[in-house]
């Protein structure tokens, strides 16, 4: 039979876990059902076009395959459809087949359907051709699948006797010979004759087409998502399942001289759809059988190897057991996900078990045919394709909706985590606001206790402890002396602090403390000479201007406590975005390592405040010149 490799396209699945809904099992069922209805439909209609006059049919062997006449003798009766292999076992050749029939007196038009010759033929009425294909001899057209209609007017047709003769070229392993012919009114051997052409053709091209279009979109999810390859391989499942669908609507069986040729290839393509038919059903149930997939591929590997390599006269043999190798192994893989998907409720085969129970009773009919044990010539896997890609489309919709319902899902989770983050994270940030606002509290406080400490409460303590050292020997200018100085330190910290929007120039700030540093210094013998420039406009906060005016009475009373000196440059600069304040000496000096290790008092209190300020303290000394130098970055706005 010339498509007797076709297999049932059970197993195309998509490589997700989903449910499909109960319904899907409900319109598996309908399908199913509308199926076997088209299953028993030929018989039926051919019944029914079988109105009167009736047929009677005989055959006769021919002489060679280019004969023109039938031979004079050796008529036989046969039924209708009729296969010669039984009759003519092994006989490749030319058949001849004579239909007669009664013909009322009173002629009326009539209408001759010919479901179907395997494999090429000629037809003539009463002498008269009516078709002929175009090759009667290898390489014979492939019109087995081919319904034809004629409409008989009465030029045609006579009174009396009427002989329909039907020359068939066809070679016995493809069960060649004559299908059905019906014989009846135009209106009924028309719509039989529509009828078996959208089974026998348009179906199956419709079928074709879906293939093509499911090869193309899977390849397409595959090269998305490489490592889905169940989309891979049921990609190659829809290319070789097109590529061997084809054979029900060749014509020819180019590019090969034979169909011998031709059936080698189809079945070579059945055997590598069942390797790739194993695979792509364990691919998709997520797992992975080494030794199973090995033994498929060798084993279609050998199937493939033999029907290449067989002689001409055992090809046929060769080509009917690799077909059924082929076709079980379908049905076993079929079966099997089956089975899997009743006895585990989260099969991933459980939403396409009843899409895949339809197309293996298909199989099962397509096998039963082309073992000859149903005499039948219509083969329907081709048109299963549809249910399993039907089922595999609703499986990808319910994937999808899904899909869409655990993002929406997710959307929402995502929005209260985030509506909950915000709302945690302004607590936090107001905790961490207040707890700031405490810290800088505490630290101005801290702050102005150790400049109070420094400043005011040392020169208390002094005064203190000079005047229980000596408390005759003060007058009143000395003591008024004492207490003015207490007055001016005091009124540096409220220089520093005491504006509302805690900024003051720094000019105004200097003044003060240049005047008492300068008297206090040149009373103990020092010469100071200071130098302020572009500082008139510089504003800093209260916390930076009392840092610098302690840093630099540190810096002078160091060069009073323990220079020696007899004279100190003092130099206030703003340069750039740098503000640069310097205390140049020219006493002793000290060695700038040791003195780092052992820092005193007022050493550390230099590096605090510089740390404070953000600055950068150099300290350079030699015998007759020592420097303190201070660098502080400024904000752009100062």
């Amino acid at each position: 039979m010339p498509h007797q490799e076709h297999l049932p396209q059970a197993g195309r699945q998509l490589a997700h876990r989903s449910r499909l809904p109960g319904s899907a099992a409900w319109l598996a069922a309908l399908t199913g059902a509308l199926l076997l209805f088209l299953l028993a439909a030929p018989a039926a209609f051919a019944q029914a076009g079988a109105e009167a006059p009736a047929l009677r049919v005989e055959a006769v062997r021919g002489n060679g395959w280019n004969d023109t006449a039938p031979p004079a003798e050796g008529w036989t009766p046969v039924t209708l459809p009729d296969s010669w292999a039984a009759r003519w076992p092994g006989f490749d050749g030319v058949v001849w087949y004579r239909l007669t029939w009664d013909q009322p007196a009173q002629v009326h038009e009539a209408g001759l359907l010919l479901h179907y010759l395997n494999m090429a033929g000629e037809v003539s009425l009463n002498g008269t051709p009516i078709s002929r294909d175009d090759s009667l001899v290898e390489p014979l057209t492939r019109a087995w699948n081919t319904p034809r209609y004629w409409l008989l007017a009465p030029p045609l047709l006579r009174p009396g006797t009427n002989t329909l003769l039907v020359r068939v070229s066809g070679l016995f392993a493809y069960q060649a010979g004559l299908g059905p012919v019906s014989l009846g009114t135009p209106a009924a051997m028309q719509a039989d004759f529509e009828r078996e052409r959208l089974i026998r053709r348009d179906l199956q091209v419709l079928g074709l087409a879906v293939s093509a279009a499911a090869s193309a979109f899977f390849a397409a999810l595959w090269l998305l998502r490489r490592r889905e390859t169940a989309y891979g391989w049921f990609a190659l499942m829809s290319v070789l399942w097109l590529l061997f669908g084809y054979n029900q609507i060749a014509t020819s069986p180019w590019p090969f001289a034979s169909n011998h040729g031709w059936q080698a290839l189809n079945v070579s393509l059945l055997l590598v759809f069942g390797v790739s038919y194993v695979v792509f059903a364990l691919r998709f149930c997520g797992r992975r059988m080494p030794r199973l997939e090995g033994a498929a591929l060798l084993l279609a590997m050998a199937g493939v190897l033999d029907l290449w390599l067989a002689p001409g006269a055992d090809l046929i043999a060769h080509r009917a057991v690799w077909t059924l190798v082929g076709g079980l192994t379908v049905m076993a893989v079929n079966g099997t996900a089956i089975v899997h998907a009743l006895r585990h409720r989260d099969s991933p085969m459980r939403p396409l078990a009843p899409f895949m129970a339809v197309s293996a009773l298909t199989d099962a009919h397509d096998l039963l045919v082309f073992m000859q044990i149903i005499d039948s010539n219509t083969y329907y896997t081709t048109m299963s394709s549809y249910i399993l890609l039907l089922g595999m489309g609703l499986t990808l919709a319910a994937q999808f909706v899904k899909s869409l319902e655990r993002i929406e899902n997710f959307n929402t989770e995502l929005i209260e985590e985030v509506n909950a983050a915000k709302a945690e994270l302004a607590a936090t940030l107001a905790q961490q606001h207040a707890l700031e606002l405490t810290h800088a509290r505490i630290g101005e406080r801290v702050n102005l206790v150790s400049d109070l400490h420094d400043g005011l409460g040392g020169m208390l303590v002094g005064s203190i402890a000079k005047l229980e050292r000596t408390p005759g020997d003060l007058g009143a200018p000395e003591l008024l002396a004492m207490l003015k100085h207490l007055r001016d330190d005091l009124r540096l910290i409220i220089d520093a602090t005491g504006r509302d929007d805690g900024a003051r120039a720094l000019g105004e700030l200097l003044a003060p403390m240049r005047y008492r540093s300068t008297q206090l210094l040149e009373a103990n013998g020092i010469d100071c000479r200071w130098s302020v420039s572009n500082i008139e406009t510089l504003e800093l906060p209260a916390s930076q201007s009392l840092d610098l005016m302690r840093f630099l009475q540190e810096a002078l009373t160091n060069v009073l406590k323990h220079s020696a000196s007899r004279r100190v440059d003092v130099s206030v600069a703003r340069a750039g975005a740098e503000l640069r304040l310097s205390v140049r000496d020219d006493g002793r000096g000290f060695a700038v390592e040791s003195i780092e290790k052992a820092a005193g008092a007022g050493l550390r209190s230099l590096h605090a405040r510089a740390r404070r300020l953000g600055a950068q303290l150099q300290l350079q000394s030699r015998p007759g010149e020592t420097q303190v130098l201070l660098r502080m970055p400024l904000a752009a706005q100062a």
